[in-house]
């Protein structure tokens, strides 16, 4: 395969791959919870480098792909705002909330670039902040779950209830295309739901049997629904992973759909 041919989705599944066998291998979040009564728990050796010891922390791997993701959607989105700015003031006026939104979504991602220039914290948000770091979004659970929440209703439902919606009613084209400019957008949501909604059952009917006394995570119920819900890792920055590479897929495909047209 020429790479001129490899497409963002597989891109993304490659990605994806990575991020799993890592996960599998080093089990990151179940270090954390066993460490206290087993000393220096790595299932292999190199788990302890540099690069995979700081996979899933601030300013790791997984969170660099997601602040690439997202600086490449805003300049996309950017160009083509141009387009529609003359066109449709409704679709103007979305695709500028769209755009301050993932603004705002990459500027909290970095810390407002303090994660790269690593600057001292203003003392607001050293006695506001959970973290002492420079963003909102750790100060209070409406900055931080009810975005979370929002985002992913728009990543995983949208694109779903939009194609389910179109087959029993005449919907607009521009108003399909503006939300689901490619149906391909479709796998990416269906795979974030993937992930989502083992832990959320899980977390709504109470399986999980918490993990107080854990010594061998294989011999105990509560690793089990760690594996099935995919809570050996930081499953939540999966999810922001998966957020941004959504968003960053919305704005290639809806600027291909540019180019078609014109």
């Amino acid at each position: 395969m020429k790479i001129k041919n490899i497409t963002p989705i597989q891109i993304f599944f490659f990605i994806l791959l990575i991020v799993l066998v890592e996960s599998i291998l080093c089990q990151p979040q179940i270090d954390i919870v066993i460490k206290r009564q087993v000393a220096d728990f790595y299932p292999f050796k190199f788990c302890k480098l540099n690069l995979f010891s700081k996979f899933w922390q601030e300013n790791g791997l997984v969170e660099n792909i997601q602040s690439f993701f997202l600086l490449i959607a805003i300049i996309i989105l950017l160009k083509v705002r141009k387009f529609y700015q003359n066109e449709n003031k409704y679709i103007n006026a979305f695709l500028i909330i769209h755009i301050i939104g993932l603004i705002y979504y990459f500027g909290e991602e970095i810390s407002w670039g303090q994660h790269f220039f690593n600057w001292n914290s203003p003392e607001f948000f050293i006695n506001f902040n959970n973290q002492n770091e420079t963003n909102i979004h750790n100060i209070s659970n409406i900055f931080d779950q009810l975005p979370r929440t929002l985002v992913l209703v728009w990543c995983g439902l949208s694109v779903p209830f939009i194609l389910i919606y179109n087959k029993f009613f005449d919907l607009k084209k521009k108003i399909f295309s503006l939300i689901c400019p490619n149906h391909k957008l479709l796998i990416v949501s269906l795979t974030l739901l993937f992930f989502v909604l083992p832990d959320l059952i899980i977390d709504k009917f109470d399986l999980h049997p918490g993990a107080s006394g854990i010594i061998d995570p294989f011999l105990y119920s509560a690793y089990f629904y760690d594996l099935i819900s995919f809570n050996f890792f930081r499953l939540s920055e999966l999810h922001e992973l998966i957020f941004s590479f959504y968003f960053f897929f919305y704005a290639y495909l809806i600027n291909k759909s540019l180019k078609i047209l014109n």
